[in-house]
């Protein structure tokens, strides 16, 4: 389990689309730093720049540049309790039927309920707000189908000496995780953020991609990358997420957009390449 960072952005902005808190052009203060309530700690952006215009940002330009001092708002704005709804309905806080065993995501509503600093913290994927890549890619995934959650699996299909499918895996649905139309917005969000925003790097010739980065910090030393989208954007085969641990090697200025991101367009470039 790791801090998902910024990648945890996309439940954030779901929920709020979904609770009817903020739309993409809603408007949010553009601050150099965001003073968490009844504490001296505040958050910065990456950049330690404000996001827009130092007067206001919307919900999109913030989500596409990757704006803590937004989500950290509109976290607190939301509340513990209706983030957690669509956190929980993504599937965190719940044990994953797999192969083999997958530690539950964490979202911790209960505490986070009369903590508004440390919501704060948790609406920028940090804190105590943890998830396996796996479960990561189960968010692209369920943003790719229209809202709908469903159960990994590892094996699509057995086969025999002569090529006969022997045994097949359909897959389960786990409930709808976000309204479609919701869907539809937050796909419209991750392909501006591979167009135009801090997921350049994740782009692929003549396919239309969408993602979130992240660079968490969790309890380590060194930041860990991340990226998490799916392709085609117009008709969706792969979901993916790319995570690396922090290291020495990576260095502390290590970031999604510019490592992970590239293995994730190398990777969709592959397996559409299979397709053909």
């Amino acid at each position: 389990l790791y801090a998902p960072g910024s990648t945890f952005k996309t439940i954030v902005a779901t929920a709020a689309l979904d609770a009817g808190v903020a739309g993409p052009e809603s408007q949010f203060p553009d601050p150099v730093e965001f003073q968490l309530p009844g504490s001296t700690a505040t958050i910065s952006n990456y950049s330690g720049r404000v996001c827009n215009n130092g007067n206001s940002v919307t919900l999109l330009r913030a989500f596409v540049v990757s704006c803590n001092t937004t989500f950290a708002d509109l976290a607190i704005q939301l509340g513990a309790v209706d983030l957690g709804i669509t956190a929980e309905a993504l599937g965190f806080n719940s044990e994953i039927d797999f192969e083999w065993p997958i530690p539950p995501a964490q979202f911790p509503v209960s505490d986070l309920e009369d903590d508004l600093a440390a919501l704060g913290q948790s609406g920028i994927g940090e804190r105590d707000v943890r998830a396996t890549p796996l479960h990561m890619a189960m968010v692209a995934a369920t943003v790719a189908n229209g809202g709908q959650l469903y159960s990994p699996y590892l094996v699509s299909r057995v086969f025999d000496a002569d090529g006969n499918t022997t045994d097949s895996t359909e897959p389960v649905a786990l409930g709808l995780a976000m309204a479609p139309a919701t869907a539809t917005s937050m796909t419209q969000k991750m392909e501006l953020v591979v167009t135009e925003g801090t997921g350049t790097s994740a782009s692929v010739p003549g396919v239309r991609v969408a993602g979130k980065t992240g660079t968490a910090q969790g309890s380590g030393e060194f930041p860990h990358p991340w990226f998490i989208g799916f392709a085609p954007v117009d008709d969706p085969t792969i979901a993916v997420a790319v995570f690396l641990e922090g290291s020495s090697d990576l260095g502390e200025t290590a970031t999604g957009g510019a490592i992970a991101a590239p293995i994730a367009s190398d990777l969709i470039q592959l397996w559409l390449s299979s397709e053909q």
